[in-house]
């Protein structure tokens, strides 16, 4: 028995238009999102990394120092800035003036106490010049008038005496006669202590009340003159100008968190390095070691070993390494370098150290 012939028939036209738009939308829609997405080059490294001259190394970090360290200078008096005499980056002498507190008032007590002080010295003159001629002329003249009036009070009593009761003209004549030659004696004794006196001169006691004044006044004007020094801050060594932070008419006080001027020496250099705890051990002093600047700069710098600080510390200078331990503590090694004298190292300064592994 013959089949029926089938007969076949195309699928409907909906069936083959919608899927085709459909991945014809979608392959556009991925067009669209990565056209739209921006093209960046990959960014070039703008120096190369700082790479070791020793095969086995310790690497650390480096802050390039004044071989005098930071020296703050500040003020032990509070008042306001009358002067400012450097500027950042001046070369300055020993005592040479760093700035200069407001001491007008300090002044003016000066001029008084070294007033004070010239008449404590005059003071203590007169008492040293002691006697003077006129006043010994004046207790000599005192002396003969008294003598004198002895001489004439005894002069009369006697002739009372030689001539008996009866010349008298009162009973009372000679008791009279015998008083005024006792009185007239003793204005004599006392005329003659007097000239005594003054011919010692002055007392101990009085000589040393004027000198205590003129040490006292002394004492007064040494103590302004340092006060007004104080107020005139000056360079503690010779040294350059690092920073300065204050201008005139500000008011600063002592203790302050604010480093007015700092200072330091810039020639040579130190370099203090960081080293991590776990290569402390393989660290040697007589190792050599050398600093090399970031960021591109030119040059490779040979250190001298100075010091190592005997104490471990926790570590506070990162590098940025992204993969760098910060639970850690370090083991800090001073080095001493030559200054190059161009910018390649200043103060103040991060660079790499490499030190060659010492158990080698």
């Amino acid at each position: 028995m013959l089949q029926p012939k089938i007969s076949r028939r195309f699928p409907p036209f909906r069936y083959l238009v919608i899927p085709v738009l459909a991945l014809a939308g979608v392959g556009t829609a991925i067009y669209t999102v990565i056209a739209q997405v921006p093209s960046t080059a990959t960014p070039q490294a703008m120096s190369t990394p700082p790479r070791s001259p020793f095969e086995n190394r310790i690497a650390g970090i480096g802050t390039v120092l004044p071989s005098s360290d930071v020296i703050s200078v500040g003020t032990v008096l509070a008042g306001i800035v009358e002067e400012v005499s450097v500027t950042d980056g001046q070369v300055v002498k020993k005592g040479e003036t760093l700035f200069r507190i407001d001491g007008r008032q300090t002044r003016a007590d000066l001029a008084v106490s070294r007033a004070k002080l010239e008449v404590a010295r005059a003071s203590l003159a007169s008492v040293v010049a002691l006697p003077r001629k006129p006043t010994m002329q004046d207790a000599d003249a005192r002396v003969a008038a008294a003598r004198a009036q002895v001489t004439d009070a005894q002069g009369r009593l006697a002739r009372l005496v030689e001539l008996g009761p009866e010349a008298a003209t009162s009973p009372n004549e000679l008791p009279r006669l015998e008083y005024e030659a006792a009185l007239a004696t003793s204005a004599l004794e006392e005329a003659e202590a007097h000239r005594d006196e003054v011919k010692g001169g002055a007392w101990p006691e009085d000589l040393l009340v004027a000198k205590g004044e003129v040490d006292v006044a002394a004492a007064e004007v040494a103590r302004l003159e340092t006060q007004l020094e104080r107020e005139t801050v000056r360079a503690p060594f010779d040294s350059t100008v690092l920073y300065v932070d204050i201008d005139p008419g500000e008011h600063v006080v002592p203790g302050s968190v604010q480093q007015m001027v700092a200072v330091g020496v810039l020639d040579p250099l130190h370099v203090r390095v960081q080293i991590d705890e776990i290569d402390a051990w393989r660290f040697k002093p007589d190792s050599k070691a050398v600093a090399i600047p970031r960021g591109g700069a030119p040059g490779e710098f040979t250190l001298k070993f100075l010091r190592v600080i005997p104490l471990i510390v926790p570590k506070k200078l990162l590098s940025g390494d992204s993969a760098e331990r910060v639970d850690v503590r370090i083991l800090e090694i001073e080095y001493e370098l030559a200054n190059p004298g161009t910018m390649a190292l200043l103060a103040g300064q991060v660079v790499d150290v490499f030190i060659a592994d010492g158990t080698d």
